[in-house]
């Protein structure tokens, strides 16, 4: 989700975890006695900030000892999706629950307090174990930003945006149906698909590079980018929006964005949202006569965007007796 503001230090998230309990002591050196193990804490990163668990999102946890420690350990439960890790770490997609339990495994000292113990000593070694329930936040759904400007021949332009702190950073669907009709598209039209991640995790780097849309003419920009072309007339264009600064987020905000690819949707990944925009292009005798289509953007099982558009369109001469195509949007519809 990018750079994100430090919601609560290392002590605070420290002191809302549960009572940690202590679990069965390893093979080899005797088991640590209670009242002499280390506690242990654990503490979340994500791009650089110190942050609480959120739910679907991508952190690193970290744990943390008041005394000298030896080959540490950390697990999570099976089915927590589990991205890299370290004796002392672990990057992980945070689950969809109210606390993620993390195991820490260590040798210590027998007793910590004693000035001359050495925990490299098996003589004075012993083992812990620790269980410690992490408490995890809801994230929010990404929020749409409708009637952004549209640029020329565009009939809308809209984003979906997740929240700074707390967004919901799973994968987007856009979904587009068209009509070339002057109505809203039914729900039984065929819909094209494209994903859309927003994890880094997520990218995929795809054997086969596409030229970048600078350097692509038209055709080959419906190729290798559009989401939608051909006989409709309806262009679509799928756009990862680029990093902005903390603070609220405003319509002026949105702008700029790097266009994401329909065949290989995953070269790129979205972690500041995403920006839609529809538009018209033909070649003269080839105007449709209406058109209508329906746009929406799904995440983790609802609809967080959704615009909607119908239009009849003709060729008329301007002032200086030239025809010029133009549809007029006869219904409109957002969210």
């Amino acid at each position: 989700m990018g750079r994100l503001t430090a919601l609560v230090a290392g002590a605070a998230i420290a002191a809302a975890l549960l009572v940690p309990s202590v679990g069965p002591a390893a093979p080899g050196d005797p088991p640590c006695a209670a009242d002499k193990t280390l506690a242990v804490t654990f503490s979340a990163s994500e791009a650089g900030a110190e942050v609480p668990l959120v739910a679907t999102h991508e952190v690193q946890l970290l744990a943390d000892w008041p005394g000298d420690v030896r080959n540490p350990s950390l697990s999570v439960p099976a089915g927590v999706r589990v991205l890299g890790r370290a004796p002392r770490k672990l990057r992980l997609v945070v689950p969809a629950r109210a606390s993620l339990p993390v195991t820490a495994s260590w040798e210590q000292a027998t007793d910590p307090a004693d000035p001359d113990a050495d925990p490299s000593d098996p003589a004075t070694r012993c083992v812990a174990t620790r269980t410690v329930q992490v408490p995890v936040q809801s994230p929010l759904p990404s929020r749409p930003f409708y009637d952004l400007p549209a640029g020329e021949a565009a009939w809308s332009t809209f984003a979906v945006v997740p929240d700074q702190r707390r967004g919901d950073p799973s994968p987007l669907e856009v979904l587009v149906r068209v009509s070339t009709a002057a109505r809203f598209p039914s729900a039984g039209t065929r819909a094209r698909r494209m994903p859309v991640a927003m994890r880094p995790s997520e990218r995929v780097h795809y054997r086969k590079r596409i030229p970048h849309e600078d350097l692509l003419t038209f055709p080959k920009l419906c190729r290798f980018y559009y989401l939608t072309c051909g006989p409709s007339r309806l262009y679509t264009e799928v756009s990862a929006l680029p990093e902005r600064g903390p603070g609220r987020i405003t319509k002026r905000d949105l702008t700029g964005g790097e266009l994401l690819s329909r065949p290989e949707p995953f070269r790129k990944v979205a972690p500041y949202g995403v920006k839609i925009r529809a538009f018209t292009y033909t070649l003269p005798g080839h105007e449709p006569r209406a058109l209508g289509y329906d746009i929406q953007v799904r995440q983790s099982g609802r609809l967080v965007g959704r615009v909607r558009r119908a239009a009849r369109c003709s060729s008329k001469p301007n002032r200086y007796d030239v025809k010029v195509f133009r549809c007029k949007v006869v219904r409109r519809k957002n969210g």
